[in-house]
């Protein structure tokens, strides 16, 4: 009996240590070019997911809007694009648009 519980549990947390996050936090603070802060605006942002290298191929990618802070930060959530769970672990991250709207 005792076997039968080891078992399950193994089975159990190996099912949990492999499950991939399903999303992912993000935060930035927006500048404008000449380094002020971009406070209180509405952003939108375009990301991308590459694989390997910043100029790797795309394997990922969503657009998102968010509204910055006092203090030009703004914080989203990646992953709520079909495709996501399927990306390999060695991806890179990349903001490549941001602008006001």
């Amino acid at each position: 009996m005792k076997k039968i519980y080891t078992a399950i549990l193994a089975v159990l947390l190996s099912t949990v240590l492999f499950a991939q996050p399903q999303k992912m936090s993000y935060q930035a603070v927006i500048r404008y070019s000449g380094g002020v802060l971009v406070a209180n605006t509405l952003v939108g942002m375009e990301i991308n997911i590459r694989q390997g290298s910043t100029s790797g191929t795309i394997v990922y990618t969503e657009t998102q809007t968010s509204t910055t802070n006092d203090n030009g930060l703004v914080s989203i959530e990646i992953g709520g694009g079909a495709g996501f769970s399927a990306i390999n672990g060695g991806a890179i991250l990349i903001i490549s648009k941001q602008k006001q709207l």
